[in-house]
């Protein structure tokens, strides 16, 4: 089996990167998850929480022990997630559609289709914004209620009682039929539309968690839904919950984003994968320092005990650069070597060491600090 860390560099080898790699990708991608978790929950979750009206609400105004209780006596259920112009809804269905936030004329229009090919529509809440897109005289709302409504038809099932917050009322019916009512007031009007029926709900809060095990509200509850084993949607859309659920429910820019984060996270471990190979050096390996060698180059000039030969090309080079600065020709002689040098401004040590070989360290010393100081002047080092 190979080593998992390249020996020569120290640096772990690539199938260790890869492991890396993928080890950030998957928690990445648990994070996510758990992201899209929190926004498909936002609204409601396991506490008692949620939105007013919605079959996911457990709180007291949620509608999530209506969906229990339609479960429990045969009715299959269904949530209409997004715009319901967009849903498919089954004719043979009650659709509920409790205290909507927002319905488009598209969402009405999808409605009274589904009404008049047999459907059953439940639909009811406090400021009902929606009545004359579906019906040319829907009843009138009032925010004045009842506590209790005793007059309830028949077709409802046998209820002697319905108990509510006295949220609202119907004072007119429209061109519909009280069939859940007082003396002066209506709590549910039906309105026929072709093949189906419309039931309008002035006060939802029977149907509500708080209320539905108060008096016969229950029982209220399941005659609207219609017998079983009929199927029930719940309208979600107007709560504001998508189509999608999880990673679908995130917005397409979000996900752009997100995947841009994970690639840079990626990148990041990739980049500094080396880190989880062994430890860092203490201090960066440094060639030897300038000093030592020009120690040593001096130890060995030393030991030639020839300073003459071994300094010659440094001495032509010396020449020949002071002839180029002062514009002298390549084969100039000495003497006009010697002139330039004057009249650039060297000094009698510096021309000396132009015209006579070093034999002695004070000479060399010379030589080199003119070689040096015409390589500084020159932009480089030798």
């Amino acid at each position: 089996m190979a080593d998992a860390t390249d020996t020569k560099t120290g640096a772990p080898s690539a199938t260790k990167r890869f492991g890396i790699a993928v080890v950030v990708v998957v928690g990445a991608l648990v994070a996510l998850n758990l992201v899209a978790g929190g926004i498909d929950n936002a609204v409601g979750g396991r506490e008692p929480t949620g939105v007013a009206g919605s079959s996911y609400g457990s709180q007291d105004s949620g509608l999530a022990g209506l969906a229990a209780l339609f479960t429990h006596y045969g009715h299959p259920i269904s949530r209409v997630r997004g715009s319901l112009a967009d849903a498919i809804l089954d004719p043979d269905s009650t659709v509920f559609v409790i205290d909507p936030k927002t319905l488009t004329d598209a969402d009405d229009a999808a409605l009274v289709d589904f009404t008049s090919e047999g459907g059953r529509l439940v639909i009811g809440g406090s400021e009902p914004f929606y009545l004359h897109r579906l019906r040319d005289r829907p009843p009138v709302w009032s925010s004045d209620g009842t506590a209790t409504y005793g007059q309830i038809d028949t077709q409802l099932g046998d209820i002697s009682q319905v108990a509510t917050a006295a949220q609202g009322s119907w004072t007119d019916a429209g061109s519909g039929v009280v069939v859940a009512g007082s003396d002066d007031e209506a709590l549910v009007t039906e309105s026929r539309v072709g093949r189906g029926e419309m039931f309008f709900v002035a006060d939802v809060s029977p149907l509500e968690n708080s209320y539905l095990a108060v008096a016969d509200d229950a029982a209220f509850a399941l005659g609207l839904a219609g017998s079983s084993p009929r199927p029930v949607e719940f309208a979600e859309g107007v709560h504001g919950y998508g189509q999608h659920g999880g990673w679908g429910a995130i917005p397409t820019p979000w996900k752009v984003a997100l995947a841009v984060l994970a690639t840079a996270a990626v990148a990041l471990a990739w980049s500094r994968s080396r880190r989880f190979g062994p430890p860092d050096r203490p201090a960066r390996v440094l060639p030897p320092a300038r000093a030592e060698y020009v120690r040593a180059l001096a130890v060995s000039l030393q030991r030639t005990r020839d300073p003459e030969h071994a300094l010659a090309s440094m001495q032509q080079w010396a020449r020949t650069e002071v002839a180029r600065r002062a514009h002298l020709r390549p084969d100039a002689s000495l003497e006009e070597v010697d002139r330039g040098a004057i009249a650039l401004g060297y000094t009698d040590a510096q021309r000396a060491t132009i015209w006579h070989p070093p034999t002695d360290d004070d000479a060399v010393l010379a030589l080199g600090r003119l070689v040096s100081q015409l390589s500084q002047q020159d932009g480089r080092t030798t």
